[in-house]
């Protein structure tokens, strides 16, 4: 059923937005609106075409926003019916980054250092996970990331070789990775899946994050789509473990 409060305030949609589409921006609104309670568990959306004309959108943009919160689980279609509100899955959860962010997110102390960057053919796994060709090229990049000059993030990558994006010159900057962390991406990543396992460092690795073999350590894997839902780039990144404390909300919050 749909909630007895009153209707919110419509909130405009920055259509010339290029690093925050409007179907996205319509998908927060649609997913805001379920957390305060304006469509509860079990109420119907309204059709796409009210929904468009609300905001000034088209039926395709509306249709592309109600599919990725459909794909979050806020949502489910029902052939000839329309789009419900599901209960929200409590085994679903966000975790923020905490300590690892506040290093990340402090420009003025952070600096990351190019070790390696280079242009080689993608081994078997990694063809396969960018979807290349036979003999595809890949740039190969290590980096370093320091805060007051104490290394804490090792990043290894294989970004898709195509000198005629923006993706190589976006990729040396430090805002790059920490996109990966925030959510806040760049213009030409959609989306990101990211993957967190406990992990023991090398001998190399630990020399060059200035850490002890036996430190626990955290590897977090990554694989980035652009708006095609192409695979552009994986990676790793490894880090010890005392920089990383993950945290989260059990359940649907507003923000």
């Amino acid at each position: 059923m749909y909630a007895k409060s009153p209707s919110p305030k419509i909130k405009a949609i920055d259509k010339d937005n290029a690093k925050n589409p409007a179907y996205l921006q319509l998908s927060q609104i649609i997913k805001n609106m379920i957390a305060r309670g304006v469509f509860q568990p079990g109420a119907k959306l309204p059709s796409e075409a009210a929904i468009g004309k609300r905001y000034g959108l088209s039926t395709m943009t509306v249709r592309q926003a109600i599919r990725v919160v459909v794909e979050q689980g806020l949502l489910r279609r029902i052939q000839g019916s329309g789009t419900y509100v599901t209960t929200p899955a409590w085994t679903q959860a966000s975790f923020t980054w905490d300590g690892l962010m506040e290093l990340l997110t402090d420009r003025k102390n952070t600096a990351l250092t190019i070790v390696k960057a280079s242009i080689m053919e993608a081994g078997p796994k990694a063809a396969e996970s960018l979807r290349l060709t036979k003999n595809g090229k890949v740039i190969h990049l290590i980096r370093l990331v320091s805060h007051r000059d104490k290394p804490f993030l090792l990043n290894e990558a294989m970004l898709k070789f195509n000198p005629q994006t923006p993706i190589v010159e976006a990729e040396l900057e430090l805002s790059s990775l920490s996109g990966l962390f925030t959510g806040e991406g760049s213009h030409y990543i959609k989306k990101t899946s990211l993957r967190v396992e406990p992990a023991l460092l090398s001998a190399a690795e630990a020399a060059q994050l200035r850490a002890s073999e036996t430190e626990p350590a955290f590897k977090i894997s990554y694989i980035f789509y652009d708006y095609r839902d192409r695979p552009l780039g994986l990676g790793w990144f490894l880090t010890p473990k005392k920089y990383i404390t993950l945290s989260t909300k059990i359940g649907l919050w507003d923000q």
